[in-house]
């Protein structure tokens, strides 16, 4: 895994930081690297493994044209062997092993952007579909998105080392495809929440996989059905696909120890919610240049404001050697 992924999976891995009872640093694995296979479960698929069709179906051309009631049928019996949930054991062990009440003292929110000096992001050199992937081009035709006043997207913003423990409050975290494209190129989560994906486009199909992740069959999210969901099983490292013929459609999945965490949009906005006061470190890291940038504030009660900037150098990126981990 890159540094800055390592860094955050591992020194911010922590739930709350040093106070909550939660793991040491650097205690964060890849998760790849271990993750769990339920009984029955065909186990996670490796980066660019073929797909296993679900039962009955004979390949992923079959898979992409399957009714709505094969789909429908098929999502219905995968999966929810593996489900876990933010009140599951497993999850309440790592989340909260000191079985201590949830915080419930002064909080304050922090808001503010994500922007980016320096190059412009470069072309990928990826091709897209015309007509039916309208939406691909602009969310993966560069290493980067840059909206207005040079805010980024995609960036990751996590507030640990507080003293507390802040539940998660939401039981999923939702994507959309539309387009050919996911909502967002990085989706963070809480362990314990689950992902659900939705298509949103009126009759293109997906496939969508959580690589990393145990699945017991391959789910087509029909058009403008219900979202197809995963459970993943631990804290890590994750990358979201389609395993139709749309290798640029994917995003990075980190599933974290701790709930104060927000990805911006293309305005470079975050918000966080619920921080307890004090002294907290923050941090703002964009996946796709494997850069972060940290800060340690003072969280008041009410209203905070804090501002990241990025610096983006071509030379020095094309220098740099980028692996990516196989889920």
């Amino acid at each position: 895994m890159r540094a800055a992924c390592v860094a955050l999976l591992g020194a911010l891995g922590c739930q709350g930081g040093n106070a909550s009872g939660g793991a040491t640093a650097g205690s964060a694995t890849p998760a790849g690297s271990a993750a769990p296979v339920a009984a029955g479960s065909a186990g996670p698929m490796a980066a660019g493994s073929a797909a296993p069709a679900a039962a009955g179906s004979a390949s992923v051309g079959a898979a992409a044209s399957a009714s709505v009631g094969a789909a429908a049928s098929a999502q219905a019996g995968a999966g929810e062997a593996d489900a876990i949930s933010l009140t599951s054991e497993d999850v309440v062990k790592v989340m909260n092993p000191k079985r201590r009440a949830p915080y419930s003292g002064p909080t304050g929110t922090l808001r503010g952007r994500v922007t980016i000096k320096g190059d412009p992001p470069p072309d990928t050199g990826l091709s897209f579909p015309i007509g039916k992937c309208g939406e691909a081009a602009a969310t993966y035709g560069r290493l980067f998105r840059v909206g207005q006043q040079n805010g980024v997207a995609d960036a990751l913003v996590t507030v640990v080392n507080y003293s507390g423990y802040v539940p998660e409050r939401e039981e999923a975290e939702k994507v959309t495809i539309h387009g050919c494209a996911f909502s967002k190129r990085t989706v963070v989560m809480t362990y314990g929440q689950r992902l659900e994906v939705a298509n949103l486009d009126p009759l293109e199909p997906y496939m969508p996989n959580l690589e990393g992740a145990p699945f017991m069959a391959v789910l087509v999210a029909v058009p403008q059905g219900d979202p197809v969901k995963f459970y993943p099983p631990q804290p890590g490292y994750y990358h979201l696909v389609d395993k139709l013929p749309k290798p640029f459609l994917k995003a990075e999945v980190f599933v974290l120890k701790f709930a104060t965490h927000d990805v911006t949009g293309l305005d470079g906005k975050y918000e966080i919610k619920g921080i307890p006061v004090g002294k907290v470190l923050t941090a703002a890291l964009l996946p796709a240049i494997d850069q972060d940038v940290k800060r340690e504030i003072e969280i008041k009660e009410g209203e905070n404001t804090l501002d990241f900037e990025l610096n983006f150098d071509l030379k020095k990126y094309k220098e740099k050697p980028h692996t990516k981990p196989s889920p």
